[in-house]
């Protein structure tokens, strides 16, 4: 499996919790917006999250 389908996976998975145990209401087409979305910005995500990582381990060096 792609990383960009597990993300879109995971989106949908968020989605459906939302849905089933909070009891939001969210249209067809606003869950694959909201996928697509997180889907196209995977690559941003990762990056950000492997920005504090770096920065902690310029930290220890010190």
């Amino acid at each position: 499996m792609k990383i960009e389908n597990l993300a879109y996976a995971v989106a949908g998975e968020t989605l459906l919790v939302l849905e089933r145990k909070y009891h939001y209401r969210i249209p067809e087409e606003h869950k694959r917006e909201i996928q697509r979305t997180i889907q196209d910005k995977l690559n941003e995500i990762l990056a950000q999250q492997e920005q504090p990582e770096a920065e902690a381990d310029a930290a220890e060096e010190v």
